[in-house]
């Protein structure tokens, strides 16, 4: 507290901060006038010690307390009415004839309803009378916080508007740029008088390389440089097109006196930039980590991507120089200069068009009018494209130039001179205005002059820039957290992703996720967000007949409570007055809440049901991505295991088969005995056998894995090829009409219908596989009369039967390895054709009430 009656305001930075906030963060200084130096001094202590960050200065004349705020900073002044020489409405008119806005409380012991009155038409910011005891100067001391806290919140009311005024100002004409050149030092230039950055670069991107582009003033070409994508700051900023943030660049760690914040700061190894970050509230990122050693004068940074163009990078020598203002501030400036380089890049992809504008100009999705100039400013309509049509309901089919022209064009809408647009260089970019299908749209309009050897035609591109602006600013961020979501490796993950976006994104007040526990039955608090802790607690599991939440999951529907404080609930919500919960299908539900009653009105549930439909297919994605991780598992561990079965036949089985062939071929020839002939024959049938038992496993090795690729399959011509392929003497085919097909891969099914018919010859007929003593496969002593073979479509598959004898075995049993009635027979045929079936992806039935029945089914 300073005493100063006498001060007479010779200092001469003071007038330097009048308005402004104290020199270097101090304190806010509060000004006490009261003619009693001992009323001034109580009043002055209790307001130091009540209020904190200031400093209270008295005075006990009016004219030496008007002096001080003419000549210092004074934030706010507290005066007694009644005074020697002047009161205090006479000093309130004085002082806010200095400084309009400065808070004036008028504390006095000589209260009366007619100096309220007067006080209050004077202006005076309160008023209070003094009376007796501590309370009387505790109201004083609220009554000057409260002053000087509105006072800052107007200044920075203030300063936000008229930085988002002036951005506006800027995005108005760098939308005029022709070059991105000049986007690029635009940007700069707003940077330094708009943002107040002294300290700034842009970088362009070319190719995988940042390339400086513009530079403030105070910054040298010596102090820049080009930077890969991904390297340091500006490159992680390219790469990532996020901000970047760095509070600290780097610290001696030497000198403690350069930790200027010791709680979030720890010093760095050597040659390591300090770890000074911030939280990641806003998707943006601690840079320090990546930073490149700087100049010693460089202690903080923000680095904010340019869209995919480049980078706008300030930097400051002070600690932690960028609050959040300045970020989002800078983000904004980086976005508008995004959308500038954006529009003038499309401008100079249309220019480089032109000459393909004829050949594209039907299946161009915007609306184009092609029109021939023919002097004097008359055109001859040529075509529209669909486009136009659709937008504007008309077609040069059906109209004329002039017809279409005053049709579109609102009354008193500006018109342009075509001869004018002509003589003009590049492409006349207009803004305009059209009666369309759907009422009046602004568009932006691309006049493309095709100067051909005989005559110009002019092409007339409308680009609808009202709706493309909404949706970008709508979905962009939107979108990103939800591709985020469907890259997330398991549910909590996408849960977290999801709460964060309510409120980043959506700008709910808290939100959470909870998932559905099969195991408890409840439904768990997977993600629930730190807004949303503060306002409920700690919150348990939530299990049927808990309240709203529960009562979403289990209808399906979003539940909204306008004011919890109005209705009976099962289970309390904390400090929240609405809730909205929007279900996540079958696995659980996303709460919203807010302290505000009412607060979710129609827009913000259509909100809140596109982020839970997109959480929920994410939550689907994540489900079923481990199910098929699991799945291709097992079907690796069978590939591997027919991979080893396949070699083991072909290598360990075949080479001692063929030796032992070949033994049995020399013994041939030392062997004269007619028994000893017929034992090696026998030796021989044997060899055959094990040959065509390597040949079945060999199939079913190779027939047991996924089908890539299929295609529609005759079953017809699949059957004519596999029965010409078989032994059927005694058996005839039913086969299907031409006109049947199935999707399969071709050989497969051959494969397939091969081991069909085989297995209907031999086991109906009992005919090609007859011991030496005609005792066939079911117990006949005569061979059948013949088979009969049926093949034909079902409504989701197909079938094979036949009229034969059916199955000894259970024919569940028949399909498994190794099982067969044949004594001869490998059992494996059967085998092969259930792992082709599961190839494909079908499902196998068998019936043998009369005779064997496979279907084949290609759907569940």
């Amino acid at each position: 507290m300073d005493t100063a009656p006498g001060n007479d305001g010779d200092d001469p930075t003071a007038d330097a901060f009048r308005g402004g906030e104290p020199a270097g963060g101090g304190p806010r200084r509060v000004l006490i006038v009261d003619d009693e130096p001992g009323a001034a001094d109580l009043a002055a202590t209790h307001v130091e010690r009540l209020v904190d960050g200031i400093e209270t200065v008295t005075y006990t004349a009016p004219d030496d307390a008007l002096a001080a705020v003419e000549s210092e900073r004074i934030d706010c002044v507290v005066s007694d009415f009644d005074m020697p020489g002047s009161d205090g409405l006479e000093l309130l008119t004085a002082v806010r004839e200095v400084d309009p806005g400065i808070p004036f409380v008028l504390f006095t012991g000589k209260g009366s309803e007619e100096i309220a009155s007067e006080a209050i038409s004077a202006g005076v910011t309160d008023y209070l009378q003094k009376g007796g005891g501590r309370d009387r100067y505790e109201m004083l001391a609220n009554s000057v916080a409260n002053a000087l806290e509105r006072r800052q919140v107007e200044r920075n009311l203030r300063e936000v508007n008229a930085k988002v005024t002036a951005l506006h100002r800027f995005a108005t004409e760098v939308a005029a740029c022709e070059r991105v050149d000049e986007v690029f030092e635009r940007t700069v230039d707003a940077a330094e008088g708009i943002l107040e950055f002294d300290r700034c670069v842009t970088a362009r991107r070319r190719g995988d390389t940042l390339v400086p582009a513009a530079l403030s003033e105070s910054v040298t070409d010596e102090e820049v440089r080009s930077f890969e994508v991904g390297e340091g700051v500006v490159g992680t900023t390219a790469a990532e097109e996020r901000t970047m943030v760095v509070d600290n660049v780097s610290v001696d760690p030497a000198d403690p006196d350069q930790l200027e914040d010791p709680e979030n700061c720890d010093p760095p190894s050597a040659g390591e930039a300090a770890d000074c970050g911030r939280a990641d509230d806003h998707g943006r990122a601690d840079g320090a980590a990546v930073a490149d050693p700087v100049a010693d004068d460089i202690r903080s940074a923000i680095s904010v991507p340019i869209g995919p163009y480049g980078v706008l990078q300030a930097v400051s020598d002070g600690y932690a120089a960028f609050d959040e203002g300045d970020v989002e501030f800078a983000e904004l400036l980086a976005a508008h200069t995004a959308d500038a380089i954006e529009q003038i890049e499309t401008e100079n992809a249309l220019r480089a068009e032109r000459d393909r504008l004829t050949a594209l100009f039907d299946d161009l999705p915007l609306p184009g009018v092609r029109t021939v100039a023919l002097g004097g400013g008359e055109r001859r309509l040529d075509a529209t494209n669909e486009a136009f049509e659709r937008t504007f309901g008309y077609s040069a089919a059906d109209h004329g130039y002039r017809e279409i022209r005053d049709a579109i064009i609102p009354e008193g809408a500006a018109r342009f001179d075509p001869e004018t647009v002509l003589d003009r260089d590049g492409t006349p970019r207009l803004e305009v205005r059209r009666r369309t299908t759907d009422g009046l749209r602004d568009f932006i309009l691309h006049v493309i002059p095709v100067r051909q050897h005989d005559e110009t035609v002019i092409y007339s591109v409308y680009a609808d820039i009202g709706e493309q602006k909404r949706v970008e600013r709508t979905l962009r961020n939107l979108h990103e957290t939800t591709r985020e979501m469907f890259r997330g490796e398991d549910r909590e993950e996408i849960a977290a992703l999801a709460a964060r976006a309510a409120i980043d994104i959506l700008e709910f007040p808290s939100s959470g996720v909870r998932l559905y526990d099969p195991e408890s039955g409840t439904l768990l608090p997977t993600a629930i967000s730190e807004e949303a802790t503060a306002a409920l607690g700690d919150r348990p599991a939530f299990g049927p007949g808990d309240g709203r939440v529960w009562e979403a999951f289990e209808t399906g529907e979003p539940i909204v409570v306008g004011d919890l404080d109005a209705v009976d609930t099962a289970v309390t919500y904390g400090e929240h007055r609405s809730l909205l919960v929007v279900p996540l299908g079958d696995h659980g539900v996303m709460p919203l809440g807010s302290r505000e009653p009412d607060f979710f009105d129609d827009t913000a549930i259509q909100l809140a049901r596109v982020l839970a439909a997109n959480v929920t297919v994410a939550l689907d994605g994540a489900e079923r991505t481990a199910q098929l991780r699991n799945r291709d598992a097992a079907l690796q561990r069978e590939i591997d295991r027919l991979e080893k079965f396949a070699g083991l036949v072909s290598h360990d089985l075949r080479n001692p088969l063929n030796v032992a062939a070949g033994r049995l071929d020399l013994a041939r020839g030392l062997v004269d005995d007619d028994g000893a002939l017929h034992e090696l024959d026998r030796i021989d049938d044997a060899h055959e056998r094990m040959e065509e038992l390597i040949d079945d496993l060999l199939t079913l090795a190779r027939q047991g894995r996924t089908v890539d690729e299929s295609e529609p399959v005759s079953l017809a011509e699949a059957a004519a090829e596999a029965w010409r392929t078989v032994d059927t003497p005694a058996a005839t085919l039913d086969a299907p009409d031409d006109g049947v097909a199935v999707e399969a891969d071709p050989e497969r099914l051959r494969t397939l219908l091969e081991n069909l018919f085989t297995n209907s010859v031999v086991h109906g007929t009992g005919g090609s596989r007859a011991e030496p003593d005609d005792v066939v496969e079911h117990g006949s002593t005569e061979a059948d009369p013949g088979v009969t073979v049926t093949f034909g479509g079902l409504s989701d598959g197909f079938y094979v039967a036949d009229d034969g004898a059916g199955f000894d075995v259970d024919p569940d049993e028949a399909i498994e390895y190794g099982v067969s009635s044949d004594p001869r027979g490998t059992g494996f045929g059967l085998a092969i054709v259930r792992e082709i079936a599961a190839a494909h992806g079908w499902t196998v039935s068998i019936d043998d009430d009369d005779g064997a029945r496979f279907e084949f089914r290609t759907r569940e």
